[in-house]
Formats: C-alpha cells, structure tokens, sequence
C-alpha cells in the first residue's frame, strides 16, 4: 500500500506521510507517560527529539509498515500504522496508534483507525486488520468497536507492562 497522497476525513482529521518537520511535534506530544503506558516497551519514555526523529526516518524507509502522522486541522496529532503479515498471514495486518493527549476524546484516533482501514482495504490485498489492546485501556478499544472491530480473544495475563501483568483484548476487522 503506497500513500503518497493526503487522506483527508471527517472532522478535521487527515492523514499524511510522517516528514522531518513533524519530529518538534512529535516529540512534544509522544513524551507523555500516559502515552508510553499504553503501547509496547519499544516506545520510548521519555521521548526526545532524537527519538522522533529515528522513527520518521525508519517509517520513510518502510520499517514500520504503512506508517502515516495523524492530522487534526492542520496540526501534527500522532501516529497510525499498519503493519502487514507474512508467510500464511500476509492477507493480515496489524493496526497500531497513539495519539498526542491534546486531541484525545474528540473522535479524532476513531477517524483515523477508519480512513486507515478503508485505504488498506480499497488498496491492498489485505483482508484482515487486527489489534492488541491492554486490558485497561478501554478507549482504545472503544476506538475500535466504533469502527466495527470485534472482540476475538483475551490473552490473559499477557502484558509485563511496569511490573504488572494484563491481559491483552484481540480485536479484528473483516474486509467486507
């Protein structure tokens, strides 16, 4: 899937190829440990410049799957990535995110997750998208449901996140 293009949505919400300017934003927003809380240890906390600024240059390079900034009228907001399967899954991609806590309770993640899906499904031979949330983070999941995601398993005690263990909610969405 090649985004070269902005994919505009509703609300204000876009999404964009992740560029060099976007590192000053970036770093702001993603250094934040409410954010960190919630994804896998390779997201860094605390998140320095240095660090926003490796990860644009991996996503320009592909590493990252198909990795797009997060707009919201006009202003840097986060980041959303696919990442596809391989071998017997390759018609699967897992869907990640974050979003700056400015932004958050305005739809803004809900957009983005449905113009992200609606491209990989129009563009791509994907037909499966599917998400790990932690157990408690109830608005990533909801995010989710909203766009027709389902609930197809429950790891438990999964995640080692801060010396605790969580489950882990597995959610997927069908090509229809």
């Amino acid at each position: 899937m090649d985004i070269n293009t902005i994919i505009e949505g509703a609300h204000g919400v876009s999404l964009r190829n992740l560029e060099r300017g976007d590192a000053d934003a970036m770093s702001v927003l993603a250094n934040n440990p409410a954010i960190a809380r919630n994804l896998r240890n390779a997201f860094p906390h605390p998140y320095t410049r240095k660090d926003a600024v490796f990860y644009i240059e991996k996503a320009r390079e592909g590493a990252w799957g198909y990795c797009q900034a997060i707009y919201y009228e006009e202003a840097f907001a986060g980041v959303i990535n696919l990442m596809p399967q391989e071998d017997v899954y390759r018609h699967t991609a897992e869907i990640g995110y974050w979003l700056g806590e400015p932004y958050w309770h305005r739809g803004i993640m809900t957009e983005a997750i449905r113009l992200m899906c609606r491209h990989a499904f129009s563009q791509t031979g994907i037909i499966r998208i599917y998400a790990g949330v932690f157990s408690y983070n109830r608005y990533s999941a909801a995010a989710l449901v909203k766009n027709g995601f389902v609930l197809e398993g429950i790891r438990k005690k999964a995640v080692l996140k801060y010396n605790e263990l969580f489950d882990e909610h597995f959610y997927a969405l069908l090509k229809s």
